[in-house]
């Protein structure tokens, strides 16, 4: 009797019906499963505004503008010097304690006279009262 060598011969076809059984059995318990998932999602139900919460009125602000030319402007006054900020920060926070402090500065404005403006506002705030400071793009003129 003659033994055949090993690789000579037909090919060998893998058999692929087993897995896509086992495919097809995971993709019906998938469906299923999802089925029966419940999410919980926002309550529609909100709670209708009162009007007298409606009449607040926004904090008081100041606003310190940084110009392209390297003056600042404080509630449109022009300042020379960004270091003289400070006072009127101060005294804007002495007045109203509750007030926003709002530096806006140009887009070709230099960046260190907005961050000298920022951190003497934040100086003249004091430490309890930097989420008072907001910083905010110039609007376009």
């Amino acid at each position: 009797m003659r033994r055949r060598a090993r690789g000579a011969g037909e090919a060998s076809d893998v058999n692929i019906t087993p897995l896509l059984d086992i495919v097809f059995i995971m993709l019906i318990f998938f469906i299923v499963t999802a089925t029966f998932v419940y999410e919980d999602g926002l309550n529609p139900n909100l709670p209708t505004p009162n009007e007298e919460e409606n009449d607040t009125a926004p904090p008081p602000s100041l606003l310190l503008t940084v110009q392209a030319d390297g003056f600042v402007l404080v509630d449109d006054v022009r300042v020379v010097d960004p270091k003289s900020t400070k006072p009127v920060v101060e005294e804007f926070m002495a007045k109203e304690p509750k007030g926003v402090v709002i530096i806006s500065a140009a887009g070709d404005s230099e960046t260190g006279i907005m961050v000298t403006t920022l951190d003497e506002a934040r100086q003249a705030a004091g430490p309890d009262r930097y989420a008072r400071i907001i910083l905010a793009p110039q609007a376009k003129q």
